[in-house]
């Protein structure tokens, strides 16, 4: 009887020592095999750490180069005293692109004057036209075409940007408690600029909701497209208001233009 139990207390003892062994044996690879993956995941982090550290710095050096570039192409132009504008984002107010079709770059930019004690500094834009030779000549200075900081109304300085688009020049602003916005378009032709383009809009709302609702005037064809609010729901309105007279940027006055009375 002895024998018979001290028979299954060894029976019993192998079995323990296979069993932790066989566990061993599933485990340590388990345990390595978490341990690359983690090593593997670490070097994946750390290169895509590195990756956003060149990504950060690199466009930052080439935006402050671009821009410094930007600025030296034009600085013949800004008298002293003044200084390119910038936009909301810290951006230069320059825009570029081919304005005269000779498919060589131009630029538009608004310059402000500097070190001004009164709250609205002037403000200038210019467009220069771009050589063979990599230089500039200046097309035209406009002393009234940009709004000034105290023209924006509650919503302060209301200058937006200044875009280069389907080789003309687009003029934003946009303010007051409204957020009121006015885009103003001008063309190179007949050896001159003109105003060839004028979108105004405003938010009005309906029930508990605000929509944008914008008159646009393409002043070179006369035609038309309205929105106003008709029974709680915005109506298009497409008409003529017929051909005008364009308007001459240098006689441009930004904070006096009304559509109607052209």
């Amino acid at each position: 009887m002895k024998k018979f139990v001290l028979l299954i207390v060894v029976l019993f003892s192998v079995f323990l020592a296979v069993g932790c062994m066989s566990n061993k044996e599933i485990r340590i690879p388990k345990v390595e095999k978490s341990v690359s993956t983690i090593d593997k995941d670490l070097t994946k982090e750390k290169q895509k750490t590195d990756l956003s550290n060149d990504i950060s710095v690199e466009p930052e050096s080439e935006y402050k180069n671009k821009t410094d570039n930007d600025v030296q192409d034009i600085s013949s132009f800004i008298p002293k005293g003044w200084e390119v504008l910038k936009k909301y984002g810290g951006e230069l107010a320059i825009a570029k692109g081919d304005l005269n079709k000779d498919g060589i770059i131009d630029k538009a930019f608004v310059i402000e004057q500097s070190n001004q004690s009164e709250y609205a500094s002037p403000r200038n834009l210019l467009i220069v036209f771009g050589n063979k030779d990599n230089t500039y000549t200046l097309s035209i200075r406009a002393e009234k075409a940009i709004l000034l900081a105290n023209e924006g109304g509650t919503f302060g300085d209301p200058f937006e940007d200044i875009v280069i688009d389907r080789g003309s020049v687009l003029l934003k602003f946009m303010g007051g408690s409204s957020r009121w916005h006015r885009y103003f378009r001008f063309r190179y032709q007949d050896n001159g600029w003109y105003l060839i383009g004028f979108t105004e809009g405003s938010y009005e709302s309906i029930g508990d909701s605000m929509y944008c609702l914008e008159d646009d005037y393409n002043l070179i064809t006369g035609d038309y497209i309205g929105e106003k609010l008709e029974d709680g729901k915005i109506k298009t309105i497409k008409k003529n208001i017929g051909k005008k007279q364009l308007l001459n940027l240098k006689d441009f006055i930004a904070d006096e233009y009304d559509v109607q009375s052209q």
